[in-house]
């Protein structure tokens, strides 16, 4: 499945330099392209490893696991930082794909996957996180879900933490103004998190558009 809205040639072009993948990557691209899998790819991929590793982050948090296929780039590199990951995922068909994946990678002692929905899960972890993955936006149910995430999210940022977010710019459909309920949830995704007053953010046309936001310290 493709979400692409720069110049798909140079996705394309972006894509095909990426050095191999291994064997557990590699397979699951195949796989997602056989039966549709949504994949953030492995550029996206090596964005996350590459922000958690510049981070140093120790303790990652993804809301909407879909494949392991993120978290497997986020882990590799809390592997080196000596990190742990949590993750969140309210369908069990794909808990059990990412628990296979994971296990196939060597990963599964970095991670915890808790299966239900994410609006109930989030507001029962007691413990703070340094980098948060928010890849959920476009499986909301109504206009209010995505800053609803948000303000879930961001209580669970260390100070100088870092929450990204995917599928920000949705298919660029977010230019138009009659949206529907999913599209205009991200509009107002994207004006909070630009005027939060405890985050610093920008938004970057990656894929389909990654936010990034950073908690303030004070």
């Amino acid at each position: 499945m493709r979400y692409d809205i720069t110049n798909i040639a140079i996705e394309d072009y972006l894509h095909d330099l990426m050095p191999p993948r291994d064997e557990v990557l590699a397979s699951l691209e195949t796989r997602a392209k056989q039966q549709g899998l949504s994949l953030v790819g492995p550029v996206q991929g090596q964005f996350l490893y590459l922000q958690a590793l510049m981070m140093n982050a120790r303790n990652a948090l993804e809301v909407g696991i879909t494949t392991g296929y993120a978290a497997i780039y986020i882990m590799k590199a809390l592997r080196q930082t000596g990190g742990k990951m949590t993750a969140i995922e309210r369908n069990p068909e794909r808990v059990k794909l990412a628990t296979e994946v994971i296990s196939a990678a060597g990963m599964s002692d970095l991670i915890t996957i808790h299966q239900g929905e994410w609006y109930e899960l989030l507001p029962s972890l007691n413990e703070q996180f340094d980098l948060i993955f928010l890849d959920v936006l476009r499986s909301s149910s109504n206009d209010m879900q995505a800053t609803q995430a948000l303000e879930l999210c961001v209580p669970l940022l260390q100070p100088g933490g870092v929450l990204i977010a995917d599928n920000v710019l949705c298919s660029a459909q977010v230019l138009e103004e009659d949206v529907s309920p999913l599209v205009r949830g991200i509009q107002r995704f994207n004006r909070a998190i630009m005027e939060h007053p405890q985050l610093e953010s920008v938004i970057i046309p990656l894929r389909d558009g990654v936010s990034i936001s950073r908690k303030k310290l004070s």
